[in-house]
């Protein structure tokens, strides 16, 4: 079912002119990191007059329903805005469906969907001459903060902690 499902959803993406495939795994391993089979896949390329672009990771894995059937397009978006005269990006969001959203019905944190979300806008960054990317945080408490903080340093950000109790936080990285 899994398999159906995967090849339905790339199926969907290559046939939709406004989507570039970044990266795949087709290989079927449970319990990996990060979750396999996965989709990178991304809509940067879309318009040049476009600024807010993403970067999405889709996973059959714990996403197929009793027919074979994704149950969600992606469970990873990167949201972003690509400024071209400064060459810089501001990341807006990095949102994993997990335990937190209503909206879930399987945990997907944890898995090391955000880190390929975010290894692959490093890579269209340095492709397209990025000078720098930035963004900001505001986790609504602390202990997030330090699971955010951890995600972005294994990238090399820099962070700047406005409050750590709140969870506010600004990063960069220069390229």
């Amino acid at each position: 079912m899994m398999e159906k499902a995967y090849q339905e959803r790339l199926t969907a993406i290559k046939a939709n002119s406004d989507l570039t495939i970044l990266d795949m795994d087709s290989t079927y391993r449970a319990k990996s990191q990060p979750v396999t089979p996965y989709i990178v896949y991304t809509d940067f390329d879309r318009a040049q007059n476009e600024k807010s672009s993403s970067i999405f990771v889709y996973t059959a894995y714990e996403n197929v329903d009793k027919y074979g059937h994704s149950k969600t397009d992606y469970q990873n978006e990167l949201l972003f805005n690509y400024d071209v005269w400064s060459k810089t990006i501001h990341i807006t969001v990095l949102e994993t469906l997990g335990a937190e959203s209503q909206l879930a019905f399987y945990d997907f944190q944890n898995h090391g969907l955000a880190q390929l979300a975010l290894s692959h806008l490093i890579q269209v960054a340095r492709q397209k001459q990025v000078k720098a990317i930035d963004g900001n945080v505001s986790s609504f408490d602390g202990d997030s903060l330090k699971k955010v903080m951890a995600l972005y340093q294994k990238f090399n950000f820099d962070f700047k902690v406005q409050d750590q109790q709140q969870g506010l936080a600004s990063f960069n990285l220069m390229l």
